[in-house]
């Protein structure tokens, strides 16, 4: 059935009027926010996790009411990700120069300067499929490690659309060595760094509680000495915010543990930082997996 929902959604992201799309995306959002249960327990208790740690970082108190409303934004948030998606076949130059503010992208061409590729570390807020989108279109050498979804179909559809736009896609568990080639080839490879996927994590404390995140990203930078740094991309009304942020390296004379743990540490904390500034962003819509705490809960 998902087979099906996915090619009638290429269908109108390619030929139906974007504020339309939107709008129904906004419908859809709020029927699943209303009758799928489950899902809204677990995003309201990841949204309460952030703002707890928020208030007692920042100083920021929230009320349930302010809760409930970003969690709801969430959804909102989630349903543009995915008309976005959609409507990627009408992205080129003149789509980037009217609706896109870029700060600090020099930072990829410092690190491709060094000639070993760039470690892109992102996640899972904002639009992270238009970051590589968006930086193919400006003319960048693009690689992408992607999870294939359950379905091949829905896989070769979000494969097909990421393609369209130069950006080459590495699904997990397919080829071990390309990860290797491309930072051998000075491209920019992206990789997500909030959530375990398939690889072993490292345990760190993020958002306030111990959990696990990927070390991936933070060993190949190690492993390569590829240029490591993390690129946002961020909805700001009907624009959007793209951003790099540098991530501090380690010094020379660490062993090469502790610089992955150096590089994986610091690169957490940029995500954290990012996450607690957009909140209603952060598209998490699975349990935070925490080692050795309670979880918060909410409902």
């Amino acid at each position: 059935m998902d087979d099906y929902i996915y090619r009638f959604c290429s269908f109108l992201g390619a030929h139906f009027p974007v504020p339309l799309l939107y709008c129904v995306g906004r419908m859809v959002a709020r029927l699943k926010y209303i009758f799928i249960r489950s899902v809204r327990t677990t995003v309201r208790a990841n949204v309460r996790i952030i703002l707890e740690y928020r208030k007692n970082k920042r100083g920021i108190d929230y009320t349930e009411k302010e809760l409930t409303y970003i969690v709801k934004q969430t959804y909102y948030n989630f349903s543009r990700y995915l008309t976005d998606f959609f409507t990627i076949p009408r992205w080129d130059i003149q789509t980037v120069r009217k609706k896109v503010k870029i700060e600090n992208m020099e930072l990829l061409d410092e690190g491709l300067a060094y000639g070993k590729g760039v470690v892109a570390l992102t996640s899972h807020i904002g639009n992270w499929e238009l970051a590589g989108i968006v930086s193919a279109i400006l003319g960048y050498r693009v690689t992408a490690v992607a999870i294939p979804y359950r379905s091949s179909v829905i896989t070769r559809i979000y494969k097909e659309k990421r393609n369209s736009k130069g950006v080459e896609v590495l699904l997990t568990g397919t080829n071990p060595k390309g990860p290797l080639k491309a930072l051998k080839g000075n491209r920019i490879l992206a990789m997500l760094g909030d959530k375990v996927f398939t690889e072993k994590g490292m345990e760190i404390n993020f958002l306030g509680v111990d959990t696990v995140l990927p070390r991936g990203p933070a060993t190949l930078a190690v492993q390569t000495g590829a240029f490591y740094t993390a690129g946002f991309f961020i909805m700001e009304k009907d624009r959007y915010r793209f951003f790099f942020k540098r991530i501090n390296q380690p010094p020379a004379s660490m062993e090469k543990e502790s610089k992955i743990s150096f590089l994986f540490t610091n690169g957490a904390k940029i995500i954290e930082e990012v996450i607690l500034d957009y909140p209603s962003q952060w598209l998490n819509f699975s349990p935070i997996v925490v080692k050795n705490t309670a979880r918060i809960n909410g409902t």
